[in-house]
């Protein structure tokens, strides 16, 4: 065999093995692919594509994939644009404001049926523990109380005085519910396990917050007491900043309502990590599973925080907690009594209520919702002049 031939021979079997290495790797690639998405579709192309020009600062992204991207440089703390990168965590999940403030963000899809429905068969899954969290702390008649303000009071003293807020019999509104963290969200169903993937927030209203705001609004309504629910969101597009703009959204309706007596901020709380499970704070009531609740009560005993009033908040937080564990026996976590202020600072009948966890399924919280409303009803009615 002469050497020409020879050579075409060699070129020919080198091309054909990089041929076959070339189909290798995108062969694994897609099968990286698959193994984080759920489907090679044209939204995970796109999305592949995206994540390519980091660099770019406007792009539009389709439903799932716009989702999934923003969840991934807030889960790696991607910079997309230069400067310093600010990190703001709340209950350990983080949240990148340089991007949120540097790009025009995508809105998640309001079709999405829930983040765990969008997963890879192959992909990892993580423990939700459910538990009962109804003990710990100070007693104080049927209730528990959290105490981290180092202040000695007697709580049972304080639950005998007054509220410092006055129910009419009148038809504006008197009450008004809220959402500083209004995209917090929650599972789709009741479940053991949760997806790598999972997100637990949406700005689909009727998969966050404001179904259960929905619930317990209905229930004050129905028992006479006018309630405003403002959807506004706060923590969209950016995270930061929330809590300042949900004041603003307060002093807004406090001043179009002048009878608003009662401010409550509904949020949706986060135990636990992957690491050692989330977990699910539940009770059951006539046979159903609920979500429990955590009412938080500032304090500020040196003046240092701007919170003057913050023992007649108390007094409105012990009584709720009263009323919604006598109604429904194991409901609440213990009060939280803790040197915070979360814009209870407003009015002397400001209180912020955590309905379950991301662990939670919306169905519990919102049954959780409606009963709170039913508490709230009965409280409110109960001291109306």
């Amino acid at each position: 065999m002469d050497d020409v031939v020879k050579r075409k021979i060699v070129n020919s079997s080198s091309n054909m093995i990089s041929i076959l290495a070339i189909l290798t790797a995108i062969f694994c690639s897609a099968l990286r692919m698959s193994s984080q998405y759920a489907t090679l579709n044209l939204e995970n192309i796109n999305l592949l594509a995206v994540k390519s020009i980091l660099p770019r600062k406007n792009f539009n992204l389709p439903s799932i994939a716009g989702h999934r991207f923003m969840h991934d440089f807030e889960k790696y703390n991607i910079t997309a644009s230069g400067g310093n990168n600010k990190t703001i965590c709340k209950n350990s999940e983080c949240k990148n404001e340089e991007l949120r403030s540097n790009m025009e963000l995508p809105k998640l899809n309001e079709d999405l049926k829930g983040d765990e429905e969008y997963h890879s068969p192959y992909e990892k899954t993580y423990r939700i523990i459910e538990t009962n969290i109804g003990t710990g702390g100070i007693k104080c008649e049927n209730f528990y109380i959290k105490n981290t303000t180092g202040q000695d009071l007697n709580f049972s003293d304080l639950l005998k005085g007054s509220p410092d807020i006055k129910i009419k019999n009148i038809s504006e509104p008197q009450v008004l519910i809220f959402h500083t963290h209004t995209s917090e969200s929650y599972m789709s169903k009741d479940s053991d396990f949760f997806y790598e993937s999972f997100y637990p927030r949406s700005l689909n209203n009727a998969k966050n917050v404001i179904k259960v705001g929905d619930a317990i609004t209905e229930k004050l309504k129905e028992h006479g007491i006018n309630t405003i629910h403002d959807i506004t969101y706060h923590d969209a597009p950016s995270y930061n900043g929330s809590y300042s703009r949900a004041a603003n959204t307060i002093k807004e309706n406090l001043k179009k309502y002048p009878s608003i007596q009662m401010v409550i901020d509904i949020h949706r709380d986060s135990l636990g990590s992957k690491e050692t499970g989330k977990m699910k704070p539940t009770f059951k009531y006539k046979d159903k599973k609920a979500a429990q609740l955590m009412v938080i009560s500032g304090c500020d005993p040196d003046g240092s925080i701007g919170f003057p009033n913050w023992k007649q908040n108390l007094k409105l937080a012990l009584r709720v907690q009263k009323y919604c564990e006598s109604m429904f026996p194991g409901i609440t976590r213990p009060l939280n009594f803790a040197k915070v202020k979360y814009n209870e600072h407003l009015t002397p009948g400001s209180l912020l209520i955590e309905i379950g966890s991301d662990g939670n399924s919306l169905e519990e919280a919102i049954y959780t919702g409606s009963m709170l409303g039913e508490a709230l009803s009965k409280m409110l009615n109960d001291i109306k002049s």
